[in-house]
């Protein structure tokens, strides 16, 4: 079977956004796919594939040994990044798990790195504002669609940076500056998502509901500014 057979869009898409070179840890590998096609891709030198249970480990390790990369990717029984040492890797994954595990791992990180490639399944605006608060700086972000959902890939550094607009935690500048494909559906499921909540409140009459009524009113409204730019691409 081979590597390519196993790698959805959202892997693909975390792959490509790992710069070429040097070394990779994986934090909370599963199977370990990601490094194992970087390395046979000729992308990494070595990598480290880290979890924090050892079923996933033992999963990992028998596919390396299954792709012939025993000598090139190493596991390493890890909660997060705490077993990682200091310059053992130039650019840390971490993959599939909520935004703010995804902060709290960075924040109790020993070491850090040159390149961090993030990809949160959940609270993407509270990891991008994490990441303001907390001496990162986005570098660069795409999207990957699996079905109905779409996934959120951010390449980062330690730095600083703005976020210039309240809207830009929801949808990254970057994806509107390089145009990515996937961005006009992003922003129609948040359209979709915030008009349908705007409507609830609206039938409620609990008085602490305006802040969240105005919230919505100013998402719908800085949502569809966006939609607009959006559509001015293929003029």
């Amino acid at each position: 079977m081979s590597i390519e057979s196993v790698m959805t869009p959202r892997l693909l898409a975390i792959s490509h956004s790992v710069p070429d070179g040097g070394s990779l840890a994986d934090i909370g590998t599963d199977h370990a796919y990601i490094p194992i096609y970087l390395c046979q891709k000729g992308r990494i030198d070595t990598a480290l594939a880290m979890d924090v249970r050892s079923g996933p480990l033992s999963r990992a390790e028998e596919n390396i040994c299954r792709y012939g990369l025993c000598d090139r990717i190493k596991t390493r029984l890890s909660d997060g990044l705490s077993a990682l040492c200091e310059g053992e890797a130039d650019t840390v994954v971490i993959a599939g798990m909520g935004g703010l595990l995804i902060a709290e791992l960075l924040a109790r990180a020993p070491v850090t790195a040159k390149t961090y490639v993030l990809q949160p399944m959940t609270a993407v605006p509270e990891l991008r504002l994490w990441l303001l608060e907390n001496g990162f700086a986005i570098l660069d972000e795409c999207l990957a669609q699996e079905g109905e959902k779409l996934y959120t890939i951010i390449t980062a550094e330690c730095g600083s940076m703005t976020i210039e607009k309240p809207v830009y935690a929801y949808v990254g500048k970057r994806l509107l500056e390089k145009r990515d494909p996937l961005t006009p559906v992003l922003i129609d499921m948040l359209l979709k998502k915030y008009i349908a909540a705007q409507a609830g409140l609206l039938r409620s009459e609990r008085p602490e509901t305006r802040e969240k009524e105005e919230h919505c009113t100013h998402m719908i409204t800085s949502l569809m500014q966006l939609k607009k730019e959006c559509e001015a691409w293929s003029l």
